[in-house]
């Protein structure tokens, strides 16, 4: 790969790995019974379905673990660097639209990869982590969970779609 080609790689991950950071911690909708409401899985997947595998991986890694940083949410850190970039995997780049054939499949498949991977760490935080408890049914703490990841695996869909099919139209991975 070119410098040049290196060198735009590596600036619109910094940008992807700003805007999702940012949109995170700006315009999300805290759920009532846990959980938050964002759109960053959705720009994490238009990344992914940008970029080059390694550069997708990185943005899917950064953004939303720099979010968990930043807001003081320190304890999914570990578990977000881990997840983000598992959801990433399912979309391809090599494409020459964001919407294909993969891309409109992998949305589905991520969201449910993400709640299940969650709803894990989330049991693991209250058997082991910083929210351990005696409670001897752990399993409600991340069933309670649940609701509000399906909210947010679906606004991260319908998202994905509406995003991707505006950067398609402007042709934006023909002008990248």
């Amino acid at each position: 790969m070119s410098t040049a080609k290196t060198l735009k790689n590596l600036t619109l991950s910094a940008v992807f790995i700003a805007l999702i950071t940012t949109s995170i911690f700006f315009v999300r909708v805290t759920l009532p019974w846990g959980g938050v409401i964002h759109f960053g899985d959705a720009l994490v997947w238009i990344a992914a379905a940008i970029l080059p595998f390694p550069y997708g991986l990185a943005v899917a890694a950064l953004g939303p673990g720099l979010f968990n940083l930043f807001a003081g949410l320190t304890m999914w850190f570990p578990f977000t660097i881990i997840i983000k970039p598992v959801t990433a995997l399912f979309f391809t780049s090599r494409e020459s639209t964001i919407l294909s054939k993969r891309n409109t499949v992998a949305p589905f498949i991520a969201g449910a990869v993400n709640m299940v991977l969650y709803f894990a760490a989330t049991i693991s935080l209250f058997a082991f982590g910083v929210l351990a408890t005696d409670e001897p049914n752990i399993w409600i703490a991340g069933a309670i969970a649940l609701p509000g990841d399906v909210v947010q695996a679906c606004g991260s869909i319908a998202s994905f779609f509406i995003i991707s099919a505006v950067l398609d139209k402007i042709k934006f991975k023909k002008l990248y």
